[in-house]
């Protein structure tokens, strides 16, 4: 039943107290400060792996990936080697506007990354990250976004990724508080003209800075240069202006949470994991011949300057019949080429499974850094060890957690050729800064103690905490806990929590929402931010 409990949302993508405690303790944050002195805060511990499509979700729905279904950014078809990029429509699991709206709650979502299409809620939705460009329905009612374009001129979805804009570092942090601009002005507008329950933004700029910029902060990085020490703060502080003043509109009875989806470190090394599959004898290669250069060659031709592409397909040289591991996505997943399950199977599930998966954790365990001797990999889990539930057939069945100044060289396809000029272990690409765990929250409420600061939470943990201050009830298939230790004595006792055994998940919608040309955008966006090479 719906109170008078308002909650407010403010997402800052990839925040880390490891960049920002410095400029809480000076006052150069005073908005972020403000409510972290007056609320709960503390580590926020994201997803499995820890990025922003899994992420995003596991907050959304409360779930863990084996409840809500999506892995990576893509996935590969059950059909043959052709990749799907993973939309709001492959989320299994309900998420919070939902279990809102169901309650009288009417909710905002703005620029959350997985939310396209976006869902027909009680209220409003602009989606995120997903959204192929802005020619797209991004917007739920469809006509919003013909009043925004009215109202406050182009909508930025994401930002111009390109080589030419990445060696101009001025130009390129104008893009970002262009887009940071835009955010906030869709954010007020909707704030004024439309008053709802619940409203969440989502800032993204503070990502992209800290993965194309790191090595310019980081005077040990590799790649560190001087002239740009403080893009990384400009962003910051852009993005806390805009806090302080979408907060000015909100009263004080409603709980605000700023919270990032995970964190970030810097990057010195990438690991071509598919490459060390290869040398090991788990991947194997088709011999080249004219015809399969040829066909690539048109392939490349068609993608990069036609602009056209059939299906995208993972890598074709492949050679399927005698492989039985393959590396694929952005973080740090291994699929066993399983019979029955892949399209070209040949591994057995069983003890040829369980041997194969052993021997790549024993093997790939071992590798170290040729110029310091250190492992490369902090752990690499089996998916049963952090996943649970439905979907947990669709997860990688190994996944590396990489150790901090290391990440993975991100294949999509086309990228594996026999005689490599490159070793396992490269310089770091395009990304300078990749993701790590440890994200943040902030709970700020009448109903929460004021100036904890050292509060540890989980992503999963948002959702029901959220559920449970508005007085709706909590599915007990929920993943993640009430964060009861945030909250006053005084509120806990005149509140009980409430929890039901409904089901987390919902029904499937279609899942095919992108073309060809969708895809290629979506594939072209998300090379240029790095995430594929």
């Amino acid at each position: 039943m719906k109170n008078n409990e308002k909650v407010f949302v403010i997402g800052i993508d990839g925040a880390t107290f490891d960049i920002v405690a410095p400029w809480l303790e000076q006052g150069r944050l005073p908005h972020l400060k403000s409510l972290i002195d007056n609320g709960c805060s503390g580590v926020l511990e994201s997803s499995v792996p820890p990025v922003s499509p899994v992420a995003w979700p596991s907050f959304f729905t409360g779930v863990n990936p084996g409840k809500h279904g999506i892995f990576d950014f893509i996935e590969k078809s059950k059909t043959d080697q052709s990749i799907h990029f993973m939309n709001r429509t492959h989320c299994k699991a309900q998420p919070i506007w939902r279990y809102l709206n169901q309650e009288g709650y009417t909710t905002t979502i703005i620029n959350i990354p997985g939310t396209y299409p976006p869902d027909k809620v009680n209220g409003f939705m602009i989606s995120g990250l997903d959204t192929p460009d802005t020619n797209s329905e991004f917007t739920y009612p469809g006509a919003l976004k013909n009043e925004l374009k009215a109202a406050i001129g182009n909508y930025i979805v994401d930002m111009e990724h390109n080589p030419a804009l990445m060696n101009n570092p001025g130009k390129y942090i104008a893009h970002m508080i262009d887009m940071i601009e835009a955010r906030e002005k869709t954010a007020l507008y909707m704030m004024e003209k439309y008053p709802v329950d619940f409203f969440m933004v989502v800032f993204t700029a503070t990502d992209r800075v800290q993965h194309s910029f790191w090595r310019y902060y980081d005077k040990k990085h590799p790649g560190y240069s001087p002239g740009t020490e403080n893009a990384i703060y400009t962003i910051y502080k852009r993005v806390d202006d805009a806090i302080g003043r979408l907060l000015d509109k909100v009263d004080e009875s409603t709980s605000i949470i700023a919270m990032s989806d995970h964190g970030m470190h810097g990057i010195y090394k990438s690991v071509d994991v598919n490459r060390w599959l290869l040398e090991n004898g788990f991947l194997v290669l088709k011999k080249e011949s004219p015809v399969l250069k040829i066909k690539d060659f048109y392939k490349r031709l068609k993608r990069r300057y036609l602009k056209k592409a059939d299906k995208i397909l993972f890598d074709h040289y492949i050679d399927w019949s005698k492989t039985r591991a393959y590396f694929l996505g952005t973080w740090g997943n291994i699929f066993i080429n399983v019979k029955g399950k892949e399209p070209y199977g040949i591994v057995s599930l069983g003890e040829e499974y369980e041997s194969i998966r052993e021997e790549i954790i024993r093997k790939l365990s071992l590798l170290a850094d040729p110029e310091n001797g250190k492992p490369v990999i902090k752990t690499i889990f089996r998916k049963e060890e952090v996943f649970y539930g439905e979907y947990l057939d669709k997860a990688p069945d190994l996944i590396i957690m990489w150790n901090e100044k290391y990440n993975s060289i991100k294949t999509l396809y086309e990228k594996l050729r026999s005689g490599g000029k490159h070793g396992v272990i490269q310089p770091y690409k395009q990304l300078c800064g990749d993701h790590a765990p440890n994200g943040i929250f902030v709970y700020k409420s009448p109903h929460v103690k004021k100036g904890i600061t050292n509060m540890k939470a989980e992503i999963i943990d948002l959702l029901p905490t959220v559920l449970y201050t508005m007085d709706v009830t909590v599915p007990n298939s929920i993943d993640g806990r009430i964060l009861n230790e945030i909250f006053t004595e005084e509120f806990l006792a005149e509140k009980s929590a409430k929890y039901d055994d409904k089901a987390c998940a919902f029904a499937a919608e279609d899942e095919d929402v992108y073309s060809d040309e969708d895809s290629q955008k979506i594939a072209e966006r998300l090379t240029d931010l790095g995430y594929f090479d």
